[in-house]
C-alpha cells in the first residue's frame, strides 16, 4: 500500500540562485524525502519588487492554505533583502496559510 506523504513546497528566489535553480530545486526535493514529505511544487520569485509583498510568495501562501501543507522548504537568506522583513514574511506564512518555514544551508 502507498503511504500519503504530507505535502510541502518549496520557494526559491531566482535572483540569488541564477542559473542554478535546479540543483537548488534539487536540494529541496532531497530534504523533502529524507524528511517524509511530498514536495508538491516549488514557487519561483523573481527579484522581488520595492514595496510590496513578493507574488510567488503571496501564491505560496494561498496556495499552503487550500492544499492544507503546513510546511515550506526554502534556501538560507531566500526570505531575506526584501521591502519585507523576514520576521514579517514567516508571521504572514504561519498566520495566514498555517506554515512553517524549515531553511537549509546555502
Amino acid at each position: 500500500m502507498n503511504e500519503i506523504l504530507p505535502l510541502a513546497y518549496g520557494y526559491i528566489r531566482l535572483d540569488l540562485v541564477g542559473r542554478d535553480s535546479t540543483s537548488c530545486e534539487q536540494r529541496l526535493l532531497t530534504f523533502a524525502r529524507e524528511h517524509g514529505y511530498e514536495l508538491a511544487a516549488v514557487f519561483r520569485e523573481q527579484a522581488p519588487q520595492a514595496a510590496k509583498l513578493p507574488q510567488a510568495f503571496i501564491d505560496l501562501v494561498h496556495e499552503c492554505r487550500r492544499a492544507e501543507a503546513n510546511t515550506v522548504i526554502t534556501l538560507c537568506g531566500h526570505l531575506a533583502g526584501m521591502w519585507m522583513p523576514r520576521l514579517s514574511l514567516l508571521d504572514v506564512l504561519a498566520a495566514r496559510g498555517n506554515a512553517h518555514v524549515c531553511e537549509l544551508p546555502m
